[in-house]
């Protein structure tokens, strides 16, 4: 069980354009949920203010620490900090009177100690912020209510993915040293959620690691160790590189799905695929780069996106290029139609996968 909970100690946080590594002690869905809660919170509180020193603190690795201490030396420890260099965020008052918590990144250890023993206060205290989290209870989490109702009024549900990326990690991990899987076994052996299990093998067969369910519910899994951990994560990469688009409310990508036949030529880079619709009133091409690009469907299909505001060149047979389109247009004149059928059957599948989150948030 530690090698599958070492596998999944961190998670990934888009917020406003940046991707994030943010490491996690423990791989409970509960722990995920708060984590989440937690940093979107802080981001949204202080943009709310104007301030980006978590966002910063975020961006050297996501591996911070909690520095509890009381308010009256709030002052002193503004100025130490600044004096030793400390970057350093705030938090809202979470509920503990008389108290001030502030956030920093661990590389800073050594010189939060050194102010520490400058203050020669004994009701300092420093913690992991895994450890803040698992003593912070939900009421005192919801000071961050009012900082995430815009971010929840959308349709990007920032739990929802947290939960599905793990589990699809979690169970392909599992799979690695086995010739099958079923829904029951994996529920049994890691605890997991039944539905949460089966929403992670259908990613899983959709992007080849298991096959279709035998008539006894196993999934026979088709690839390699090394190629599941390859695929597993190849797969992340690109659903977190839309979701970062998603979180930033920035609706620029929109997905499309490309039949493998539909690719004519390549290199080392980038793919010339046929604009579907156009072999009958005269082909026409477009590449796209190879690292936004994934097999899906056992490799029959490759799933990528198009930026709706962005001047595509269209290609000719013989690589001249011969108009240039909007990546919006492009999208609704040839792409729409034959991504519609997988898309529906997506966001059903997700909201599904919402509804059930926020079930178990409830609880």
């Amino acid at each position: 069980m530690s090698e599958i909970s070492d596998a999944v100690q961190i998670i990934r946080v888009g917020f406003e354009g940046m991707e994030i590594a943010m490491k996690v002690g423990s791989a409970s869905i509960g722990t995920m949920q708060k984590t989440m809660k937690f940093i979107y919170g802080m981001l949204n509180f202080e943009k709310s203010m104007g301030k980006t020193s978590m966002k910063h603190l975020l961006m050297r690795g996501g591996d911070l620490q909690v520095l509890e201490f009381d308010k009256q030396d709030l002052a002193k420890v503004q100025k130490l900090a600044k004096k030793y260099g400390i970057l350093y965020s705030v938090m809202p008052d979470m509920g503990k009177e008389g108290k001030v918590e502030v956030l920093f990144h661990s590389e800073a250890t050594p010189r939060v100690n050194l102010l520490i023993s400058k203050l020669k206060s004994d009701t300092m205290s420093v913690k992991s912020m895994d450890k803040f989290l698992e003593e912070t209870d939900d009421k005192a989490l919801g000071v961050f209510d009012k900082f995430l109702k815009k971010e929840k009024s959308g349709n990007h549900d920032v739990h929802a993915d947290a939960n599905l990326d793990s589990m699809i990690k979690k169970v392909g991990q599992y799979a690695k040293d086995k010739k099958s899987v079923s829904v029951d076994e994996i529920k049994k052996d890691l605890s997991i959620d039944k539905d949460m299990v089966k929403e992670a093998l259908s990613e899983l067969l959709k992007i080849g690691v298991v096959d279709k369910p035998n008539e006894h519910g196993q999934y026979k899994v088709i690839m390699d160790s090394d190629s599941i951990d390859a695929k597993v994560n190849r797969f992340q990469e690109l659903t977190n590189r839309m979701r970062t688009i998603a979180a930033s409310k920035n609706t620029n990508l929109v997905d499309i799905t490309i039949a493998k036949k539909m690719v004519f030529e390549e290199n080392d880079h980038a793919i010339k695929t046929l604009i579907p619709g156009t072999y009958k009133t005269g082909a026409k091409y477009i590449w796209l780069n190879k690292s936004d690009i994934m097999e899906i469907y056992n490799g029959k299909t490759l799933l990528s996106y198009l930026d709706r505001n962005k001047d595509y060149k269209i290609y000719s047979k013989d690589n001249r290029v011969i108009e240039t389109i909007k990546g919006i247009d492009l999208f609704e004149a040839h792409y729409d139609a034959v991504a519609s059928g997988i898309r529906e059957h997506f966001e059903k599948e997700m909201k599904q996968t919402v509804t059930r989150s926020t079930q178990v948030r409830k609880r």
